[in-house]
């Protein structure tokens, strides 16, 4: 995840075994301290996003309760993997799952940084 200490093929395995998305038979490892510090505070940075998020796919997306992180993250697994949802996200909305960025918007659409003289 950008600006996170934890791989976004990590954080879909953790994210999908916490929600029930998880293959049958195959399990991640379990996470490790930081690994599940990593995944609370992503996750409740993801709840707070759930409907700028749902406004952005628009229909794609079912109707959700504002606070059910575990439908909304079902629901954004459909539409792909974390990394494919990723780029969406940064391509047609110059935004990611857990915050929008600045690096995202296009140099113009950015406050000017002074000049300096030399």
């Amino acid at each position: 995840m950008p600006y996170r200490s934890l791989e976004v093929g990590r954080f879909e395995e953790l994210s999908d075994e916490r929600f029930g998305l998880a293959d049958g038979g195959a399990r991640p490892p379990p996470a490790t301290e930081n690994e599940h510090g990593c995944i609370r505070r992503a996750l409740e940075k993801l709840s707070k996003r759930i409907p700028l998020l749902c406004g952005c796919f628009g229909q794609r997306m079912p109707v959700l309760d504002g606070t059910d992180t575990g439908g909304f993250w079902r629901a954004l697994r459909e539409l792909g993997s974390t990394e494919s949802i990723l780029v969406a996200l940064a391509r047609d909305f110059k935004s990611s799952l857990l915050g929008c960025y600045r690096s995202l918007q296009a140099f113009w659409e950015r406050e000017q940084l002074p000049v300096t003289g030399g």
